[in-house]
Parts: C-alpha cells; sequence; structure tokens
C-alpha cells in the first residue's frame, strides 16, 4: 500500500510541476490557456472561473497530464467569433514557441535542483569508505583490497564517503574500464591497486559494490530486533521489538549484518529461527517475502534493527554547507545524474547496454515505496531522481515529446517557415510508435522481475 500512495504522489507532484511550467511559460507569452490537466481518465474536480479562463481539471488516473493552448490549427475560427487569435499559440514567435515547450522540461529541473538543495542544506551525512568484508574470489580481493583501509581516491578523484565511492565506481562499469583505487591503512599506510571492473559480469546497477566483493566496513551490531514494519512478515510471525535472534536453521547468528545476509539469501524460502524475548527462548518458521531489488530477488522480513543503540561516529562523515555552497554542489549532483542517464541511454541506442534497465511503473512504484519506508528525505530524493530522469527523457528528440517539438521548430527557423502537416502527420505516428515501444518494453521488464523473476 506505500508503494501505491508513494508512486501517486510523486508521480502527482512530478506531472504538476512539469505542467505548470508549460503554463506560465505559456502565459508570460500571451498565450491562452483553455485547459490544465492533471491525469486522464473520468474527471474528479472541474474549475472555470469565467468563460474565458482557464478551466482547472483533476482526473482519476494519474499516470500523465497536459496544458492545452488557444491554437488556430485546431480550433474552428468560423465557429468561435470575438477570439483574440494573437494569443493562439501557433500566431507567437518561434523563441516564444520554443520556451513554452522547454518550461516543462526546466521546471522538472528546478524542482529537482530545489530537492536535492534542501537536502544538502541540512548537512550531507554518509560512512567514511572503509572497506568491510571482502568477499573471496571477487575481484575486490583480486585487487588485494583489505578490511579496514580506507578507500582515498578513485581513479585520482579524492572521495569522502562510501555513497560518492559506489557512484563512481558505477560509471566506470558503464564504460568498463579498470579503476585505480588508492587506499590507506589504519597504520597511515598509502596502497595503490587496480580493480578490474572491465572483468564485471552483468548490467551496471546500484549493487556495483556487492558484485565486485565489497561491503562498507560497519560496526558489530547485536541480531536484536528494533523495529517490526506493520503487516510484515515479521509481523505476523509474531517477532517483536527486542527480540534476540539465536539461530537460524540451526545456524548460530553473532550479529545482525548476519542475520541480514541469510534473509536476503532466501526469498521465499522457508527459515527455522530460533529467538530469545526476556528469560525465554522461542521457535518459530518464517517465509520471507520476495521482492525485488536492482533487478535481483531477495528475501525481506519487515523487521528493523534499532541503530540509535548504535554509535556510528567513527564510522560516519557529516559535511556542513553555507546556502551557496548548498546550491553549487546540488547543482553538481544533478549534473552527475543527467551525465549519467545520458550515458545509460546512449549505450541502450548503441546497443552496449541492455534494454532490461528501462523500468516500467510497477518497478517505479516499488522504488517510491521503499525510498518512502526509509523516511522523508530519502524520498525527496527519490522525487529529485525522478525529476531529472523525466526532464531528460521529455528533451530526447521523439517527436509528441517537448524534445521532438522543439526539433519541429528549430526547422521552422531554419527553413523560415512550419513544416508541412504531412510531415508533422507522419512525426506523429513514428513518435507514438516509439513510445509504445518503450512502454512495451518497461511493462515486460516489470512483469519479468516481479511475475517470472
Amino acid at each position: 500500500m506505500t508503494s501505491i500512495w508513494a508512486f501517486i504522489v510523486a508521480i502527482g507532484v512530478l506531472v504538476t510541476i512539469h505542467e505548470f511550467g508549460h503554463y506560465l511559460a505559456a502565459r508570460s507569452c500571451g498565450v491562452r490557456v483553455l485547459k490544465f490537466s492533471i491525469g486522464f481518465g473520468q474527471p474528479i474536480f472541474k474549475y472555470q472561473a469565467h468563460a474565458q479562463a482557464t478551466e482547472w481539471v483533476l482526473s482519476w488516473i494519474p499516470l500523465g497530464g497536459y496544458v492545452k493552448m488557444l491554437d488556430s490549427r485546431e480550433t474552428d475560427v468560423e465557429h468561435v467569433p470575438g477570439t483574440d487569435w494573437s494569443q493562439a499559440f501557433d500566431r507567437q514567435s518561434i523563441a516564444a514557441k520554443m520556451w513554452i515547450v522547454f518550461a516543462g522540461p526546466l521546471a522538472n529541473l528546478l524542482l529537482a535542483f530545489v530537492c536535492y538543495w534542501g537536502l544538502i542544506a541540512q548537512g550531507e551525512v554518509g560512512l567514511k569508505p572503509f572497506i568491510g568484508p571482502v568477499e573471496q574470489g571477487s575481484l575486490a580481493a583480486a585487487a588485494k583490497l583489505r578490511q579496514g583501509d580506507l578507500i582515498v581516491s578513485l581513479d585520482g578523484k579524492p572521495v569522502a564517503t562510501w555513497q560518492e565511492a559506489q557512484w563512481q565506481l558505477l560509471e566506470s562499469w558503464l564504460v568498463h574500464k579498470p579503476v585505480a583505487v588508492v587506499t590507506k591503512t589504519p597504520q597511515g599506510e598509502v596502497h595503490q591497486q587496480v580493480l578490474p571492473l572491465n572483468q564485471l559480469a552483468g548490467e551496471p546497477d546500484g549493487e556495483v559494490m556487492q558484485k565486485a566483493g565489497l561491503a562498507v566496513l560497519m560496526p558489530v551490531v547485536p541480531a536484536v530486533i528494533g523495529e517490526v514494519m506493520p503487516n510484515s512478515v515479521a509481523e505476523q510471525s509474531g517477532l517483536q521489538a527486542g527480540d534476540r535472534i539465536l539461530t537460524v536453521n540451526q545456524k548460530p547468528i553473532a550479529d545482525w549484518q548476519q542475520f541480514v545476509k541469510l534473509v536476503r539469501a532466501s526469498p521465499a524460502q522457508p527459515l527455522k529461527v530460533e529467538y530469545q524475548r526476556g528469560e525465554s527462548q522461542f521457535q518459530v518458521k518464517l517465509l520471507p517475502e520476495a521482492i525485488q531489488q536492482a533487478g535481483q530477488k531477495i528475501g525481506r522480513l519487515g523487521a528493523a534493527v534499532n541503530m540509535d543503540a548504535v554509535d556510528l561516529t567513527p564510522y560516519q562523515v557529516v559535511r556542513h554547507y553555507s546556502a551557496s555552497q548548498a546550491a553549487l554542489r546540488a547543482l553538481d549532483k544533478m549534473q552527475e545524474t543527467i551525465t549519467f542517464t545520458l550515458k545509460m541511454l546512449g549505450k541502450m541506442v548503441t546497443g552496449q547496454a541492455s534494454l532490461k534497465a528501462i523500468s516500467g511503473p510497477v518497478s517505479i512504484a516499488d522504488a517510491a515505496g521503499e525510498s518512502a519506508d526509509m523516511g522523508l528525505k530519502p524520498y525527496i530524493g527519490f522525487i529529485a531522481l525522478m525529476s531529472i530522469s523525466i526532464a531528460v527523457m521529455n528533451l530526447l528528440p521523439i517527436p509528441v515529446l517537448d524534445g521532438g517539438h522543439l526539433l519541429y521548430h528549430m526547422a521552422e527557423l531554419i527553413r523560415g517557415e512550419p513544416l508541412p502537416d504531412k510531415v508533422l502527420a507522419i512525426g506523429q505516428r513514428l513518435g507514438l510508435g516509439m513510445l509504445g515501444a518503450l512502454m512495451l518494453i518497461a511493462f515486460f521488464n516489470d512483469i519479468n522481475r516481479y511475475l517470472i523473476g
């Protein structure tokens, strides 16, 4: 249920901001806006101040929206007496039309900037890039990376947090190149190794650290449940906050990390769990819920550890910024995300990356729910990321998208006159066909992830 509401709110916000960008730009150019509609299907709300004002509409299906402007190409002039056609979209200058079209994606970029700025201005908290247990036989082991060492830089770029290290490794994996890793031992010795990410199989995703055999160094956390999520497998099995996990399938559990690893590796597989509550010991059989994360099926119980009882100070780095510094940091974050998105799109077009990376509404809703479960800040970060994705996708030169319309207006600028209606009609059909194909791929990917596995 959380995923559904988180998805609806996120899409509603993103679509409204996008369309409001078009609306404000149109009004700034003196264009009359006939209708501002959010959603599709049966309207549940309508408002129009007077006959010449904009009609505001909210419909049931929150998967899109549109701004309808006065346009002489779409309206019968003879049947609209008294209309001021100087307010029509098609009667504006090419610059004005391009501004109106571009304003939608620009509004999404501004939303992402505000979200990132607000989050960063509060201070960024991250984990120091200390290397935890290195998986035997992994690329990290082959590179002789050692537990307890601190990652200083990757390919000459300094890293301050584990998250930054993960992002840089993901970018290197995308181009399939080895990475020069500079580390520092607890004794202060500096070493340089090469992590051969060019040998890492599979499609680039957020699990790059795990697939390379790396994990962040964390304090030993006792296997004691701190919180049980409502309607989760853990709640339905009778587990409570304060329960200490003793064994899983008769295997002793030393810490919370070991317990989580076993659960994640057992989606929809029965687990016999022995736990202690007070002075008594109990046994229960659990069936972890199978969920998709980063393209992989993992198990989830819906139980969390109480991190407030764990001293993370030696493992954390907190960075504070002034308002101007936070703004620059937000712009850097946006630039990194846009660059990565374009690289990924380019590789999919050239066949260097799989189309499996395209996510459908189910995957997006799942990601929305996961971020919402983690708290308000992660959810705002998710909205910022989605807002950038929508802006980039809409600026692609595909007919029916904003980028396609910008392409039409650029052609009009070069030719000195609009493109023929026949060309526009062909472009419309091609654009709809391309979007339809993308939607089919996205739905197929969702079905493959969640139904077939």
